[in-house]
């Protein structure tokens, strides 16, 4: 008598990838705030003073340019947002309908989707820690 391998939890594979991914992220955060001690002890820092700015082209670009850099990211989000929500519908659909292949390719849509939303919208977070460190004082 042969018995069917059982096959892995999906549920449980992803908790533990999720976990892992979790574990790396706090080992990464927590090495970079215990050497920041000793890299911001440095003398010497050969473009201390020097900071991105595109003020030389005037106020009027400084506003500009914030604006339209604003308006690209809002309507990049917008747009995720609605094929995330599109995705959704589809495999609601698919699922409904009893469609297994459309269910599978709408599942990976919205993932796909998934992962933008969360990357335009987590973006405003990560800039704002870069130009936090960036930014002395």
């Amino acid at each position: 008598m042969i018995t069917p391998t059982p096959t892995p939890n999906r549920g449980r594979t992803l908790a533990r990838r999720a976990g892992k991914a979790a574990a790396m992220t706090a080992a990464a955060l927590t090495l970079a705030v215990v050497f920041a001690g000793p890299a911001s002890a440095q003398d010497f820092n050969p473009i201390s003073g020097v900071k991105p700015s595109f003020e030389f082209l005037g106020p009027a670009f400084q506003n500009v340019w914030a604006r339209v850099a604003a308006s690209i990211w809002g309507v990049l989000l917008a747009g995720a947002s609605v094929k995330l929500l599109v995705a959704l519908y589809k495999m609601r659909a698919a699922k409904a309908g009893g469609y297994g292949a459309e269910m599978s390719d709408s599942m990976s849509e919205a993932k796909v989707a998934g992962v933008a939303v969360g990357a335009l919208a987590i973006g405003g977070v990560i800039v704002g820690a870069i130009m936090f460190v960036a930014n002395p004082g």
